[in-house]
């Protein structure tokens, strides 16, 4: 039998917070393994650190709320610095899109988002061109510290005991009995009783994983930064269009925007930005913000969102191999839901089980024949 300790694979957003709730459950022996020599530079890094807690999906939607109470009113000692700017979103739908809209809102009416007049978004942003259908506002969404998020839950792991190597990369299972013993790293096999699996687009390697592997897909997804735009307000709330699969907010004096793009791609090919991709947010922007059509990029680059073939993100015990615990597909929305991911992930490794609504919704159970 492998040594009393848990191992966490990536020091991304997934591992992170589960390390932070397990260690605030008060387990000692957690070593977080960082193939990178900084933590959460890949997808934890590259997202848009927009907090939009309206996700369609009912089960990421209360998530998504759970976490939202917490980056709002954090625990004391978590961060320094307020963890979300509460600029509002917008979320709208374009003309003919409105049943888009109005399914989520229906299906998710405990988000609170505020049916509003079209016309009040147009005053907010006046560059906005002429198409959207219908409005909704909600004013505690905003815009996300996601370092001090990050550095929270990894500082708060590390103050309760938990050990951080980087520069360490996870390489395999052991195994032994049907039950995991530790893991095969660049450093040398690490004695493990249970693994949890946390590293985000390479939880999608099969050859790594071999006969406990799962269907996870990474997708490419790109983002870029104008150069500073003196027509823009930085108190702008983000500005997400439904049908038209187009956001932006303020960013660095321009603004950040994401055309939405989702091509399935090899983790190693999952920051290789597409000129194509980039082109195809400036024909967005060319459509919904006309008089920005001709400014230069400040910044462009890619990023991975991992899925399984339900879309739902996979937590919990593999049924196969004792030990074998999974934080993983979570599609786009591991920061936006990271503490209540984090938590259920703590209540599989330390309790085997949750009493949390989606657990078994969410348990890689669902995904194994």
């Amino acid at each position: 039998m492998g040594k009393e300790r848990i191992i966490i694979v990536g020091a991304g957003m997934a591992g992170a917070a589960a390390a932070y709730f397990l260690a605030r459950r008060g387990v000692k022996d957690i070593l977080i393994l960082e193939k990178e020599l900084i933590a959460g530079i890949h997808s934890s890094g590259l997202n848009a650190a927009i907090l939009r807690t309206m996700i369609a999906e009912p089960e990421l939607n209360r998530l998504a709320r759970e976490s939202a109470a917490f980056y709002l009113a954090p625990p004391e000692g978590f961060s320094t610095e307020p963890l979300v700017d509460k600029t509002g979103i917008y979320l709208t739908a374009s003309v003919g899109n409105e049943p888009t809209l109005q399914g989520w809102c229906a299906d998710n009416p405990e988000t609170g988002m505020e049916p509003i007049d079209v016309a009040a978004v147009y005053a907010r942003i006046p560059a906005l061109a002429r198409g959207i259908g219908m409005a909704t506002w909600k004013g505690d969404d905003g815009v996300m510290d996601v370092h001090a998020i990050l550095q929270g839950f990894l500082g708060g792991a590390r103050r309760a005991g938990a050990e951080l190597r980087t520069g360490v990369e996870f390489l395999g299972l052991r195994t032994d009995g049907g039950r995991v013993t530790g893991v095969e790293t660049s450093a040398g096999f690490m004695d493990a009783s249970k693994v949890l699996v946390a590293n985000g687009a390479w939880a999608s390697c099969a050859e790594v994983f071999g006969a406990y592997a799962l269907s996870f897909t990474p997708h490419r997804r790109h983002l870029l930064v104008t150069e500073v735009l003196p027509q823009v307000d930085a108190r702008w709330p983000v500005m997400w269009i439904a049908g038209e699969e187009f956001y932006f907010r303020p960013e660095s004096g321009g603004l950040l925007m994401c055309g939405c793009d989702a091509v399935a791609v090899a983790p190693d090919q999952g920051e290789v930005t597409d000129t194509a991709q980039i082109e195809g947010i400036a024909s967005k922007a060319a459509r919904w913000l006309p008089s920005l059509e001709n400014v230069r990029v400040a910044k462009a680059w890619a990023g991975m969102r991992t899925f399984v073939p339900d879309d739902l993100f996979v937590i919990g015990a593999d049924p196969r191999l004792e030990g074998l615990y999974w934080n993983a597909g979570l599609g786009g929305h591991g920061v936006t839901c990271a503490p209540a991911h984090g938590r259920l992930a703590a209540d599989w490794i330390a309790d085997g089980g949750s009493p949390h609504p989606a657990a078994t919704s969410l348990a890689p159970a669902r995904l194994i024949r």
